[in-house]
């Protein structure tokens, strides 16, 4: 049985994809795919031979999303959902590398406790790649995310916003509230809202700092978190779970 699908939604990093897919094949070679899927959905006009043939040697399921505009992250997360075998949903974005036994012990944690959304911390990388030999320096170099800075985290602990790391979602409640919401375009607070939208039956949210994934540098990108989407995001994001 399948117990985790990992769903990654990817366009053109191809620095970060081959950083992760090293991180990958030292999990397949410890035996983690026997229990895993991962589903790489490419996001992009054309069908990427490289990026095909960067995951060739590994049991990566591959589905490409016509999209040449705006990449649409949570439509293609959304096509993922739809072909995964889990138990347990995750969205894993390809700058993020779990540390140590980070997604196993999550994993765990999650089964444990299912009345939890179960999430963890990243910490930001100055780098856009690093070798996984040297991630204790890594990590040494790294900082805390921009949403655990005080602005950010006093949102969270007054105004009642979500927010976590990789949540690992339940596949049946996932489907069963519609999956991510896909008037969400490009990039900003579609995570939030899917993360309120799952506790809104009672559940409550967990962030557990024993669960750490390290975030590689990138800059802003075109069609995906230009400052006009990430405002157009955050409006609709408050429109809806504040109205």
């Amino acid at each position: 049985m399948v117990q985790l699908s990992l769903l990654i939604p990817y366009r053109q990093r191809p620095t970060h994809l081959q950083t992760q897919v090293a991180w990958w094949r030292q999990q397949h070679a410890r035996g983690m795919f026997q229990h895993y899927e991962v589903i790489l959905i490419e996001v992009d006009a054309e069908v990427s031979p490289a990026t095909r043939a960067a995951i060739a040697d590994l049991p990566i399921r591959y589905l490409h999303f016509p999209c040449p505009g705006v990449f649409h992250k949570t439509k293609a997360l959304n096509l993922g959902l739809a072909i995964a075998q889990g138990e347990w949903i995750a969205p894993l974005d390809v700058d993020l590398i779990p540390l140590g036994s980070t997604l196993q012990r999550h994993l765990d944690i999650a089964r444990q406790a299912p009345h939890l959304l179960v999430t963890g911390y990243r910490l930001m990388s100055p780098h856009p790649t690093v070798e996984l030999a040297a991630l204790p320096t890594a990590i040494e170099q790294s900082a805390i995310a921009p949403e655990d800075q005080p602005t950010a985290l006093w949102k969270h602990l007054t105004q009642d916003e979500k927010f976590g790391v990789m949540p690992f979602f339940h596949r049946h409640r996932l489907q069963a509230i519609g999956g991510w919401d896909e008037t969400f375009i490009g990039w900003g607070a579609e995570d939030q809202e899917l993360i309120e939208r799952y506790l809104a039956a009672g559940m409550a949210l967990c962030r557990c700092p024993e669960l750490v994934y390290l975030h590689l540098f990138h800059d802003r990108e075109a069609q995906w978190s230009e400052p006009i989407l990430t405002q157009q995001n955050r409006h609709y994001y408050y429109r809806k779970t504040r109205s």
